[in-house]
């Protein structure tokens, strides 16, 4: 949905540059995503649409497009990666069910009287652990996905 407008003024910014609207669209998906973006702009993302500003220089602009490309990728086709090794405990000795699979509210494991972030009771017959902490770093709108996940399924 970019205009023929929105386009001329990257290539104005990036002159000699052969610059697509795809790729404006993967620069303009990789800076939204940056933490130096988010962070210079935090208060005008909280309430208004978005300033989408030309990074000095090619390279940059190059830069956030490759990673926007990337992230993109990652986003539409999470599916397909790799799982990563969880380790997964079944508890009681007779195999799941249907049943089995039913959350009724997730809850995080405690190592003492602290959450231990890197276990998670799916419910009482099933626990998820080995989380990495770096699960943590993605956050969608304020607080870890993961959280999110946690809060709301039951």
């Amino acid at each position: 949905a970019l205009t023929d407008e929105g386009l001329a003024h990257f290539e104005t910014a990036y002159p000699g540059e052969a610059i697509s609207k795809e790729d404006v669209f993967y620069y303009i998906y990789g800076l939204l995503h940056s933490p130096d973006y988010r962070a210079k702009y935090a208060d005008n993302l909280a309430k208004e649409l978005p300033r989408i500003p030309c990074v000095p220089g090619a390279e940059k602009f190059w830069a956030f497009c490759e990673a926007g490309r990337q992230l993109a990728d990652l986003h539409l086709n999470y599916e397909t990666v790799e799982p990563y090794p969880l380790s997964l405990t079944v508890h009681g000795n007779v195999p799941l069910t249907d049943d089995d699979y039913r959350v009724v509210k997730m809850r995080y494991g405690k190592t003492g009287k602290e959450k231990d972030l890197t276990t998670i009771h799916y419910n009482d017959r099933i626990t998820i652990s080995e989380i990495p902490l770096e699960a943590y770093e993605y956050i969608v709108n304020g607080k870890p996905a993961l959280d999110w996940v946690v809060e709301r399924q039951c």
